[in-house]
């Protein structure tokens, strides 16, 4: 069902292979806060605290997820 052959990722596990790459995210946005994608959430949803805010009704589902984590 996932095989390279048949067109899939030749990921099995998608759930957890998703989680990694938001946790991913979430530590690139921890370390690197001169980065792009810190400077474009800080302007989108405030920085409070030296963290970006998570931006309630206004936020994305993807950065309501990261900002839970």
């Amino acid at each position: 069902m996932f095989d390279k052959k048949v067109g899939g990722l030749g990921v099995r596990r998608i759930k957890e292979f998703n989680l990694a790459l938001i946790d991913k995210w979430c530590w690139r946005l921890l370390v690197d806060k001169g980065g792009l994608w810190f400077r474009t959430l800080a302007a989108r949803y405030n920085v409070v605290g030296g963290q970006v805010h998570e931006g309630g009704r206004e936020g994305s589902v993807w950065w309501s997820t990261i900002a839970t984590i």
